[in-house]
């Protein structure tokens, strides 16, 4: 206490005789002192000014910041300002120790001003502080005045020793344990005793923090793999002052997750192992195209159409997951696909896929009668949610609370319609194991090669319909009789787009098509082709495939001048005025030749449409040809033209001049990989 009165009066002599004039100060006619600082605008580095207990801890000699004010500075009076910062301490020798800066810039009133404190500050040792402010006439009271208090901070030299690490679900040995979708628990111990927190990261994912709950305590977490592999789990130990330990690194590896506690394909009733089956299913229906799924179940809807295998599957009132593949035949009703006691439930409510638990109901997606759908419903006890999953893709999810346990397993009670291959597991399943759960192959609906063309016809190479060329489409192969490329004049001859041969349009009501549609246009499907322009800088309109209805196009994919860019047009009614959503993306120079790969990619299920150019995903857009929305092109995929509004009199212009091959058709969405090989002259199988 001594030192600090001999402090304070040093100080405030030092105050009585220092007058400074700063350049530029504007003073009222009479003069107000500058405000006493607040300690709310004070801070130590970036902690707020605080002492005693709740003193922070600085891993290094700090900033100290202070808000200084000027009553005088209102309106558009200005008035500048000086900081004095003064930083004291009791030495080793208990002798008092303090450090003044004054500022030797002004600033504003209002302004933030700073002095990083004495380099000569010692390690764990109280440091107080306190600022005034000088308008160059007078001197505010400093901060601690008044009874106001001083700012304090304690310097910590010492960084913290690193911690344990142990887990009893995930020892650190050689040995792979269970696994995919289920919480393990980590404990993190330092030896360190003002180790605060701990900061830890796995592998291949981001860096969180755990509080512990005192100075040097443990902490724990629960952690949940997604994937099978071996981790490394980093951890450091963080201390007061917010100094890192150096990094322990605990290995363990993760197996895949539990196979599931029931399943039942419902292909034929040996798919419905020890359960009961109603005289409402019948076995043998076909089940969901681009699956390994020969067959499913038909439920009649009645009260006899259910599957019960006679005990409880899951604990509901832990983690668990159920799905299923679920064709419903109208969605006008509430259907359920699979049940355990009144709480649990899969199915349909109310027009959209549902997924029920304990008096929560999460809700999504578009259900289309007579359209397969794959369903997962997760209720993850560790994070108290309840998710949705439709076709792989998450719809929903709420908070949720544990359903009362017990109550038979009840497949399709009452359901109309098909489904299959329902599981039930006693972990959560990730999101990857719900994509491949739910994919589907993209199956091939046509590959013209057009490398020749048979009495004006270019063949399927898997047999289907032909595209039969019109006007003066034609396929060019490399002449026989090509020049030597030895001689000086040889003047090659241009080698196909891909293959053999392409088909040649002159854009004067040349294009090739065929008889009926190849691709159902209300639900997912592939288009692909190679395209070059004979004029890349054409200036009008040229549609390179559409698949038309009546009245316009459902579909079609054109170069549009306007913008020299390749443009996607869906259309949501056959109707010449019919809503349209639209993509684009800039027509580039294509490969070397000007070839450009192109891919147009409709995925129902996330009612979005996808432009490749180049064979990469260029621009997307959600739409939703659901519903009210949907209809089926009814024409033939038309190479080379489409239905426009501006026609030739026979409905159709936007001839194309150019080249085309490798067209493709496909129903379901073909792979991104798949769709970088496009126009590479391999026979992709279905994927």
């Amino acid at each position: 206490m001594a030192h600090q009165a001999i402090r304070r009066y040093a100080a405030a002599t030092a105050a009585a005789a220092l007058v400074l004039i700063a350049p530029g100060t504007a003073l009222a006619a009479t003069n107000a002192p500058p405000s006493q600082p607040l300690l709310s605008e004070l801070t130590t580095g970036s902690k707020a000014c605080a002492a005693g207990a709740d003193r922070p801890y600085v891993s290094g000699v700090p900033q100290l910041h202070a808000v200084l004010r000027d009553p005088d500075a209102t309106g558009a009076q200005t008035v500048s300002l000086k900081a004095q910062f003064e930083a004291s301490w009791t030495d080793a020798a208990d002798a008092l120790q303090t450090r003044t800066y004054t500022t030797t810039y002004s600033l504003s009133s209002g302004s933030t001003f700073y002095w990083t404190a004495s380099s000569d500050i010692p390690a764990d040792t109280v440091v107080s502080w306190r600022v005034r402010a000088t308008d160059g006439t007078d001197w505010s009271p400093w901060s601690s005045d008044g009874g106001q208090g001083e700012c304090e901070f304690i310097y910590d030299s010492i960084s913290p020793d690193k911690p344990a690490v142990s887990s009893a679900e995930y020892p650190d040995d050689q040995n792979w344990y269970d696994g995919v979708g289920t919480y393990a628990g980590f404990t993190f111990d330092s030896p360190s005793d003002d180790v605060v927190a701990y900061r830890y990261s796995f592998t291949g994912g981001g860096t969180a923090t755990v509080q512990a709950p005192n100075p040097g305590d443990p902490a724990s977490i629960r952690w949940m793999p997604e994937r099978a592999a071996p981790y490394v789990l980093a951890v450091q130990s963080v201390d007061r002052s917010g100094r890192l330990s150096a990094s322990a690194n605990y290995t363990f590896k993760v197996a895949e997750g539990r196979a599931p506690v029931g399943s039942w394909t419902l292909a034929d009733a040996a798919g419905s192992p020890e359960a009961t089956v109603g005289s409402g299913v019948t076995f043998g229906a076909p089940g969901p195209a681009g699956t390994d799924l020969a067959a499913a179940a038909e439920f009649d809807g009645t009260a006899e159409a259910y599957v019960t295998p006679g005990a409880p599957v899951a604990d509901t009132t832990k983690t668990f997951a159920v799905s299923a593949w679920v064709r419903p035949a109208s969605v006008d009703q509430d259907l359920v696909a699979v049940s355990q006691n009144p709480g649990v439930s899969l199915g349909l409510t109310d027009g959209s896929w549902s997924f029920a638990l304990g008096g929560v109901q999460v809700t999504g997606g578009s259900p289309s009668p007579g359209e397969w759908a794959h369903l997962v419903g997760v209720y993850d006890a560790e994070l108290n949610s309840a998710r949705l999953y439709v076709n792989g893709t998450p719809v929903g999810s709420a908070d949720a609370s544990p359903a009362a346990s017990g109550g038979d397993l009840n497949i399709g009670p009452g359901w109309q319609g098909g489904l299959a291959d329902i599981r039930v597991w006693d972990r959560v399943v990730v999101p990857a194991e719900v994509t491949q759960l739910a994919a589907r192959t993209a199956q091939r609906h046509g590959y013209w090669q057009l490398n020749d063309a048979l009495d004006g016809a270019a063949p399927d190479l898997g047999g289907g319909q032909p595209l039969t060329l019109a006007g003066d489409a034609s396929i060019y192969t490399l002449p026989a009789d090509t020049c030597d490329w030895l001689d000086p004049d040889c003047v090659p001859a241009a080698d196909p787009l891909a293959g053999t041969g392409n088909l040649v349009l002159d854009g004067d009501g040349d294009y090739a098509s065929t008889v009926t549609p190849v691709a159902d246009t209300d639900d997912s499907f592939t288009l692909t082709a190679l395209v070059r322009l004979d004029d890349p800088d054409a200036t009008r309109d040229m549609a390179v495939l559409s698949l038309p209805g009546e009245h316009t196009n459902a579909v079609v994919l054109r170069y549009a001048a306007a913008t020299h860019s390749w443009e996607l047009t869906f259309s949501h009614a056959d109707s010449p005025d019919a809503a349209v959503t639209t993509v684009r993306t800039y027509a580039g120079p294509g490969d070397t030749t000007g070839v450009q790969a192109l891919a147009v990619v409709y995925d129902d299920s996330a009612d979005q449409i996808r432009l490749y150019v180049d064979r990469q995903l260029t621009t997307t857009a959600q739409v939703s040809l659901a519903s009210a929305d949907t209809w089926k092109a009814t024409g033939g995929l038309q190479i080379g033209r489409a239905l426009t509004a501006t026609a030739d009199g026979t409905g159709w212009g936007d001839y194309l001049d150019g080249q085309i091959d490798e067209v493709r058709a496909y129903a379901g969405v073909l792979s991104a990989t798949a769709i970088t090989q496009v126009g590479s002259g391999i026979e992709l199988p279905d994927m």
